[in-house]
């Protein structure tokens, strides 16, 4: 997902315009008040309200050069079917005044835009995750036992996460050493992502184990309100294996003291929708690990962003030596 090297990047304040000039095909005035949601990063995303006309919707640019149109029709393709077929809250798609459900602003690059209604609620941190995570494996399960069931249109295109574009030969996100410069820390995480292409191919994608996931269910991508969770930004969806959507919910979490209860809360809520057989319980810390690796190609990919250089700051490449040492003296 990088931008051409041809063009300069967009600015916070071109993606700004580009949601002024187009809210008007939502059925606001060019008027409304649009602010932006938190710092802009991968998909910039603002709040358009205008009070009396409308509801106030969420409008996601998504970044030139990123997404193909295929992948993110796809993408809101499902976010329909789910709300249809399940009980999962996920935000509905706001459809243009001519009923499409993406909108494209920009020819050069292609550039293509969709709104989200916005549900009650607030974003999840650190202080919900341990009270949450039963029912976010609860909610984790549904969708999985949606994906094996559904039968997405012969139009449907999503990436595919597996062993080679994660940390292979083809990575999505670039390869993870780019953001791992000291060569004794590089030594180790090689270490580790060879034991975990190991043993995920040992593991295998076979249909009960790897199939359309979010691939992204951190807390930032939950909404709040009470005890129940909403489930946004579907944007990473794709094809990987189902116990990789645990360990993006665990993002950050790998070191938490309080990991194994996390995990175990998780799995028996998941348990009750999905039972999990003991084997592909006993790999989800390489999933944990995956996702780690995961985390330091995308900080090479957007060094530019807040969350790369807070990892930066926080010594990220440091900690997941720590966590190698002892997955690899477990595992390895």
């Amino acid at each position: 997902m990088t931008e051409t090297d041809a063009r300069p990047a967009l600015t916070d304040a071109d993606f700004l315009g580009l949601v002024q000039e187009a809210v008007d095909q939502f059925g606001f005035n060019r008027k409304a008040e649009i602010t932006a949601f938190g710092s802009l990063t991968e998909n910039p995303t603002f709040r358009v309200q205008e009070p009396g006309v409308r509801d106030p919707v969420a409008v996601r640019v998504y970044r030139p050069g990123g997404r193909p149109l295929e992948e993110i029709d796809s993408e809101l393709t499902w976010i329909s079917a789910i709300r249809r077929e399940t009980d999962v809250s996920t935000p509905a798609v706001v459809p243009t005044l001519t009923g499409a459900q993406y909108l494209r602003v920009r020819d050069d690059p292609p550039t293509f835009m969709a709104a989200f209604e916005l549900v009650p609620g607030h974003e999840a941190d650190d202080e919900d995750l341990e009270r949450l995570m039963p029912e976010i494996g609860a909610t984790t399960a549904r969708l999985h036992l949606h994906t094996k069931a559904w039968r997405p249109p012969g139009s449907f295109e999503r990436p595919r996460w597996d062993i080679e574009t994660t940390i292979g030969s083809t990575p999505h996100w670039g390869p993870w050493q780019a953001s791992v410069p000291d060569a004794s820390e590089r030594q180790q995480l090689e270490r580790l992502a060879q034991t975990v292409r190991e043993r995920l191919g040992r593991f295998g994608v076979g249909g009960s184990r790897f199939g359309l996931i979010h691939a992204d269910l951190r807390v930032t991508n939950l909404i709040v309100d009470g005890d129940s969770v909403a489930v946004i930004d579907f944007d990473d969806c794709g094809f990987s294996w189902y116990l990789y959507d645990l360990a993006a919910t665990l993002t950050f979490y790998e070191a938490a003291p309080n990991v194994d209860d996390l995990i175990a809360s998780w799995i028996e809520s998941y348990g009750r929708i999905a039972p999990l057989p003991t084997e592909d319980e006993q790999e989800i810390p390489t999933f944990l690990m995956l996702r780690r690796l995961l985390l330091s190609a995308y900080v090479g990919l957007r060094a530019d962003t807040e969350l790369a250089e807070e990892l930066r700051v926080t010594h990220f490449s440091r900690t997941s030596c720590e966590l190698a040492e002892r997955y690899l003296s477990q595992f390895g």
